[in-house]
């Protein structure tokens, strides 16, 4: 009786209390685990349907892409040249 957990919990002298316990407890288990069953379809059934909508725009887009002739990017800059301290004081 020096369990320190005993001051905390004590089990039910009761079968009846305990059966109950025991139901209950296994009620809570099954709910648990049919509601982590509806949380899975339903993010299974999203992932699917991302998938496939991902793999129609991938068919329906693969015909309007135009690739380039060469891999050369064509682009304008323009070179901005600063003068160094040293030159302005000069």
């Amino acid at each position: 009786m020096n369990d320190p957990w005993q001051r905390f919990y004590q089990p039910p002298t009761h079968p009846l209390a305990r059966l109950g316990l025991v139901v209950a407890g296994i009620g809570m288990l099954a709910l648990s685990f049919v509601l982590g069953l509806f949380i899975l379809a339903i993010a299974m059934g999203l992932a699917v349907i991302g998938f496939i909508v991902l793999a129609v725009r991938r068919w329906l887009g693969a015909g309007r892409r135009d690739k380039p002739e060469d891999d050369n990017l064509r682009v304008e800059y323009k070179v901005i040249r600063r003068e160094s301290d040293q030159r302005k004081s000069d």
